[in-house]
């Protein structure tokens, strides 16, 4: 999955424990039956949000030292 985003210009981005079972549904959901991938889509592209904000704070906070 990280490579994939990163190569389409994404940052690497980490699925926290706590919700890795919601990934594993998800991805579950894509592949199986009618194959929904907007549930699978939408939390790929939250916790790429999520790993977008962690990045730049941490470039902010590099940036006032």
């Amino acid at each position: 999955m990280n490579l994939a985003l990163f190569q389409n210009g994404h940052v690497i981005t980490v699925i926290p424990p706590v919700l890795r079972n919601d990934y594993i549904a998800f991805v579950q959901k894509s592949q199986v039956g009618k194959k929904d991938t907007v549930g699978f889509t939408n939390f790929i592209s939250a916790m790429v949000y999520e790993s977008t904000k962690d990045y730049l704070r941490l470039l902010k906070k590099l940036h006032e030292k």
